[in-house]
C-alpha cells in the first residue's frame, strides 16, 4: 500500500488487512512474544516475577515450601494475561509452565489442576509443527531419565560426555524423526522396551508415588514423546484424574524432574460472589505452593478478590496470600506510544500512512488529564482501533485530479447537483422548490428537514482548544469571568448554561471533567432543610466555620456575598451562613485546580482502597490535621499508659467528646489499654459537670472499619477489651471503598500542601474541599 498523489495513505480494500488494534484480549500465555510486548509496561512487575521465582529455585531445599504470588489488576484489560505470557517468554525454557484455568462444573481439587493443567498444554503448540507443550514436557522428564542412567552407568555409552550434553539440551531434537539430535531419539526407539523398566526405577529414586502408578506414568509420557497422538493425551488425561493412586500429584512431580513447575492460575471470573468456591480454591493453591519445586501464581481482578476472597477468607489464609502480592498499573503516555507503533509495525503498515495515523490518532491529547496508571492497555486499543476506522472511512472518498471531489461534479458527469444560493427556494414552508430533487413525499420532506436542523454545528459554550484539562479557564466565551459558585445554584443556568456545548471527540474527556468539576462548584451553598437536624448541626457549623477560616477578609467576603444576592432572584438567594462559595472570580481557577488534583488523587487511590486493608496511619493523619484546623474544635493528643509513643487523638466539641481508636482489631493491648483511657476521660467530664453544674457531655470512641476488617471486628466486640457499661459509647463507622479513597486523597492533597509540593496552603485546601468530605465529618460528630 503506497501513499496517494494527495500526500494522505489510501484506503484499505475491503478484506485485503484487519484493523491493527481490533486483537485486544490475550487468550493464553503461550505464544505472547517479547518483541511485540512494550517493555517499559510493568516491566518492574515482571521483573519482580522472574527474580522470585528465580530466587525461589536457589533454595527449594529449604523447608516450608514457598509463599503464592498473587497478581492482582484493579479491572480487566490490564495485562494480567499478557504479563503472564511474557514471563513464559522472559523463562526461555527455564521452566515448565502450566496454565489453569478452572470451569464451573469442575470439583475444585488437586485431579481439576492436573486435568485442566494438562489439556492447556496440550492446546499449545511448541516451536516445531506437530510438537505441543504437553509433548515437549513428556520428552524433557523421559529425557532427562535417560541422561541419569548415563550418568550413574546403568545405560552404557560409547561417548557419555556428548550424550549428556544432548540430552541436557532441547527434548524436541532429540525426538523429533527431523531433529537434529535425532540419533539418540532413534535408539531410544529402537530400545524402549529394554529401557521402559530402568526409567521407572530411576523416577522411584526421585518421586514418591506408588510403583505401579509411577510406571503407567512413565509408559504414557515415553509413548507420547515418541509418537504424540491424542490416544497417547486421552491416557495422561485419565491417569491425571485418578486421585485414588495419587496421579495429579504424580504428574506435577514428574515435570519438576525436568524443569521447576510455575501454575498460572488465571480466569477466575466465573466464581464471582462464590466465596465457598474461593474458600477451596485458595486452601488447594496454598497446598500445592508447599510442593517442592512447585511454584503458584495467582492472577485476579480486585472485583473478583473483593467479591470472592478477600474478607471472605480467614485471616490467617488471607495474610498468606497477600503475604507476595504485586498490582499492576494502566498504561501511560510512552507506553501508548510505542504499543502503537508496535501494532503499525507488525500489521505491515506503511511509515506514512502509520506517521499519518499517530497524527490523527494524538496520544498525547488522549492521555492529557487523565490519572496516572488509570488508562488499561485494552481500552487504549479499543480507542486506537475506533479512530482507526474514523481515520479509514475519511479516506475511502475518491479524490480528482487537481484535488476536486466528486460533489462539485455536475450532473452532466452522473451526479446529482447540490442545492446553492441560486436555487430558488420555495415559498411555501416545508415544500421544495420546483427545481430541487426530492425523493421523499412532502411530509417526509419536511420531517428530515426539521431533524438535519438539530443536527446543526452548535455554537461552542466554552472554549475546548489550548487548554488543560481539569483545569476550566478563569473567562468565559466572551472575556467575562464564570459566575462565582453562590451565584450558580439551584436558580436556573447561567449564560454559560443556556449556551449550547459543542462536542469534540479529540477533547471529549477534558469536556466531561470541566463539565463535572463546573457541576460540583454550582452545588448551592446552603443545607437542605433535611439535613438541619441536631445530629448533623455540628458537622455544618464545622464546615461553615472552616471556610470562614479560609475565606477573604470580611469586607470582601460582604461585598461579594451582596453582589451574589442581587445577582439572583430573592426565592434562591443564598443563606446568611458564612459559606466559602462567595469567593471572588479571581479564585475561581486556584479551586479548581485543586478540584482536579484532589479527583485524580481520589481515583489514583481507588486500585489501594479495593486491595489492601484500611491504613490507619492516613486516618490518623487526616483526623490530626482535620482536628487542628477546624475553629470549633478542641484538639488534644493524649500517651497511652504503658504503650510509649502511641497515641489516643480526641476531638473536643460542644457538648460531644470524641476518642479515635485507630488501630488493627487483632491488637488486643492497644484495645483494652484504649477502653481504659475512655473509661478514665468520662469520669473525669462527669466530675467536670457535676463541680460546674453543666451538663455532661456525650463521649464516644469513634473507629473505623471495611467490608475487610469486618470479622475482627466483631470478634473484637465480642471480646472482652471494652466493659459493658463502655460498649455503647462505642461507634464503629463503616467505609466502603469510595469512601477510603476520598479519605487518602484528602490526607494526600494536605500533605502535598504542607511540603509546598502544591502552589496552595493546608488551610486553602480545607476550605475549598472540606464538602467533598461532608459524609465523614457528619458521621464522625454525629451525637446519637
Amino acid at each position: 500500500m503506497q501513499p496517494s498523489a494527495s500526500g494522505l495513505p489510501p484506503a484499505l480494500p475491503q478484506g485485503e488487512s484487519l484493523n491493527p488494534f481490533a486483537d485486544d484480549v490475550c487468550a493464553g500465555p503461550f505464544g505472547v512474544a517479547e518483541n511485540r510486548s512494550v517493555p517499559g509496561l510493568n516491566g518492574d512487575i515482571l521483573g519482580q516475577l522472574t527474580t522470585t521465582i528465580d530466587e525461589r529455585q536457589s533454595s527449594a531445599g529449604r523447608a516450608g515450601g514457598q509463599p503464592l504470588l498473587l497478581l492482582t489488576a484493579p479491572r480487566a484489560g490490564y495485562g494480567k494475561t499478557h504479563l503472564l505470557g511474557r514471563l513464559a517468554a522472559a523463562a526461555n525454557g527455564q521452566v515448565v509452565l502450566v496454565p489453569l484455568a478452572f470451569r464451573l462444573e469442575d470439583t475444585i481439587g488437586i485431579s481439576a489442576v492436573a486435568v485442566r493443567g494438562l489439556e492447556s498444554m496440550a492446546r499449545a503448540e511448541a516451536s516445531r509443527e506437530g510438537w505441543t507443550k504437553l509433548r515437549e514436557a513428556c520428552a524433557g522428564v523421559c529425557a532427562t531419565l535417560v541422561r541419569r542412567l548415563i550418568e550413574n552407568g546403568t545405560l552404557p555409552c560409547a561417548n557419555p560426555e556428548q550424550a549428556l550434553r544432548v540430552l541436557g539440551g532441547d527434548p524436541i531434537e532429540v525426538f523429533d524423526e527431523k531433529g537434529s539430535a535425532r540419533l539418540i531419539g532413534d535408539w531410544v526407539r529402537r530400545f524402549e522396551g529394554q529401557l521402559r523398566r530402568p526409567m521407572t526405577e530411576q523416577a522411584m529414586k526421585r518421586v514418591p508415588a506408588i510403583p505401579t502408578a509411577l510406571e503407567s506414568w512413565v509408559n504414557a509420557m515415553l509413548n507420547h514423546a515418541l509418537d504424540g497422538g491424542m490416544s497417547h493425551m486421552a491416557v495422561l488425561r485419565m491417569l491425571a484424574a485418578d486421585e485414588s493412586n495419587e496421579g495429579p500429584v504424580t504428574w506435577l512431580r514428574l515435570l519438576g524432574l525436568w524443569r521447576p513447575v510455575v501454575l498460572l492460575v488465571d480466569h477466575l471470573d466465573a466464581y464471582y460472589r462464590n466465596p465457598e468456591a474461593g474458600l477451596r480454591i485458595a486452601s488447594l493453591l496454598l497446598d500445592m505452593s508447599e510442593m517442592d519445586g512447585v511454584h503458584v501464581v495467582l492472577s485476579l481482578n480486585q472485583d473478583v478478590w473483593q467479591a470472592t476472597f478477600g474478607h471472605h477468607l480467614p485471616s490467617a489464609m488471607e495474610d498468606r496470600l497477600t503475604a507476595s502480592q504485586m498490582l499492576l498499573r494502566g498504561i501511560g503516555e510512552s507506553e501508548a506510544t510505542t504499543l502503537l507503533r508496535l501494532r503499525l509495525q507488525h500489521a505491515g503498515i506503511p511509515v506514512d500512512a502509520g506517521r499519518e495515523f499517530t497524527n490523527f490518532l494524538d496520544v498525547k491529547r488522549y492521555f492529557l488529564g487523565r490519572p496516572l496508571g488509570s488508562v488499561s492497555a485494552r481500552t487504549f486499543l479499543r480507542h486506537a482501533a475506533k479512530q482507526w476506522d474514523f481515520f479509514q472511512q475519511t479516506l475511502s472518498a475518491p479524490v480528482m485530479q487537481g484535488g476536486v471531489s466528486l460533489q462539485t461534479m455536475t450532473a452532466d458527469e452522473g451526479v446529482l447537483p447540490l442545492m446553492t444560493e441560486e436555487v430558488a427556494e420555495s415559498k411555501e414552508e416545508n415544500q421544495p422548490a420546483a427545481d430541487e430533487f426530492s425523493i421523499f413525499d412532502s411530509s417526509t420532506t419536511a420531517q428530515m428537514k426539521l431533524m438535519a436542523e438539530g443536527l446543526a454545528e452548535p455554537t461552542p459554550a466554552l472554549p475546548q482548544q489550548n487548554e488543560a484539562p481539569l483545569l476550566p479557564p478563569p473567562a468565559g466565551v466572551n472575556g467575562t469571568h464564570l459566575p462565582p459558585p453562590s451565584a450558580v445554584g439551584n436558580a436556573g443556568a447561567s449564560e454559560a448554561d443556556e449556551a449550547p456545548a459543542q462536542f469534540s471527540p479529540s477533547s471529549a474527556g477534558a469536556f466531561e471533567n470541566l463539565r463535572e468539576m463546573l457541576g460540583k462548584l454550582r452545588q448551592p451553598s446552603a443545607p437542605h432543610a433535611a439535613e438541619t437536624n441536631g445530629s448533623h448541626s455540628v458537622a455544618e457549623r464545622l464546615a461553615d466555620v472552616l471556610g470562614a477560616a479560609a475565606a477573604p477578609a470580611p469586607a470582601v467576603a460582604s461585598a461579594a456575598a451582596e453582589s451574589s444576592a442581587v445577582a439572583m432572584p430573592p426565592a434562591f438567594a443564598p443563606s446568611s451562613r458564612p459559606a466559602v462559595t462567595a469567593a471572588p472570580p479571581a479564585q475561581n481557577a486556584e479551586r479548581d485546580a485543586l478540584l482536579g488534583r484532589y479527583e485524580a488523587l481520589r481515583l489514583q487511590m481507588a486500585a489501594e482502597a479495593v486491595s489492601l486493608p484500611l491504613d490507619f496511619t492516613k486516618l490518623a493523619d487526616l483526623i490530626r490535621l482535620a482536628g487542628k484546623r477546624f475553629p470549633l474544635v478542641r484538639f488534644s493528643e493524649h500517651e497511652l499508659p504503658g504503650m510509649t509513643g502511641r497515641y489516643a487523638m480526641c476531638w473536643s466539641l460542644q457538648g460531644l467528646e470524641v476518642v479515635f481508636g485507630l488501630a488493627n482489631f487483632a491488637d488486643g493491648s492497644y484495645w483494652r489499654t484504649l477502653a481504659g483511657f475512655a473509661a478514665g476521660r468520662l469520669a473525669e467530664l462527669n466530675q467536670d459537670a457535676h463541680s460546674t453544674g453543666t451538663s455532661v457531655p456525650r463521649l464516644k470512641i469513634t473507629t473505623f472499619k471495611t467490608d475487610r476488617e469486618q470479622q475482627s471486628w466483631a470478634i473484637l466486640q465480642h471480646s472482652t477489651a471494652f466493659a459493658e457499661e463502655l460498649k455503647k459509647h462505642v461507634d464503629s463507622i463503616h467505609l466502603d471503598t469510595q469512601n477510603v479513597a476520598a479519605l487518602y486523597a484528602m490526607q494526600r492533597i494536605i500533605k502535598e500542601a504542607e511540603s509546598g509540593a502544591l502552589e496552595a496552603t493546608p488551610a486553602q485546601v480545607m476550605s475549598v474541599l472540606a464538602r467533598e468530605l461532608d459524609f465523614f465529618w457528619k458521621r464522625v460528630t454525629r451525637a446519637a
